[in-house]
């Protein structure tokens, strides 16, 4: 079943079921998906109210896991106030990256047309937005990558990638928080620990969040 919910945030929403207790909410917008999405889960964050059980953002949508019936978790959501939100505009957390340690560096040169030096300038000098946690605990991926350095993922993802690595794939750049397969082009990596299993929460950044990446050329 599908339904629209008016005027949260300021904007529709497209609602669906995913089973029994799942609400997946889609922003009717023609930009600015995340931005909308990422207001959502922090206000539902900083409600932490007990109907609402997890949260989970992605690029599009965000899913609404609840305990309460979905009569009880609609009104709730209709009555949420954005006012108390506040624009998160200051960097919220610096990244060491090793340059040199990147695996992939021929083939990122040859499909950019950039120099070395021109890639790490471009890359580090942008303010992220981390976009979503995935697809393996503790996978950071960040929007705000500049279009001169997307290039596809490899023709054959890595059975290993080693954990703190930072890649290209596609337009966005991300950190393996852990050592996992993938196929992203890995340009650097960081010795900083963004995931910890012992730690609450074990991210160490949040959906919204910024981050800045600083070049260690060693």
């Amino acid at each position: 079943m599908e339904f629209r919910l008016l005027l949260l945030d300021g904007i529709p929403w497209i609602i669906s079921e995913l089973g029994k207790q799942v609400l997946i909410l889609e922003p009717k917008v023609k930009e600015g998906h995340l931005e909308k999405i990422h207001r959502i889960y922090q206000i539902l964050d900083k409600e932490n109210d007990p109907i609402i059980s997890d949260i989970v953002p992605a690029y599009t949508s965000i899913a609404i896991y609840f305990s309460a019936s979905k009569e009880k978790t609609l009104s709730y959501l209709k009555l949420l106030d954005f006012s108390k939100l506040k624009s998160n505009t200051s960097i919220t957390k610096v990244v060491d990256v090793h340059y040199n340690n990147g695996l992939d560096w021929e083939n990122v040169l040859a499909k950019t047309g950039l120099s070395k030096s021109e890639i790490i300038e471009k890359h580090s000098s942008p303010v992220y937005t981390v976009a979503m946690i995935g697809f393996i605990p503790g996978f950071i991926f960040l929007d705000g990558l500049m279009p001169e350095l997307a290039i596809s993922r490899l023709n054959t993802p890595r059975t290993k990638i080693p954990a703190g690595s930072i890649g290209i794939g596609g337009n966005q750049t991300g950190i393996y928080s852990l050592e996992s397969p993938g196929g992203w082009n890995i340009i650097g990596s960081t010795n900083q620990q963004c995931f910890d299993i012992k730690n609450q929460p074990p991210i160490s950044v949040s959906p919204g969040d910024k981050m800045k990446f600083n070049p260690i050329l060693d």
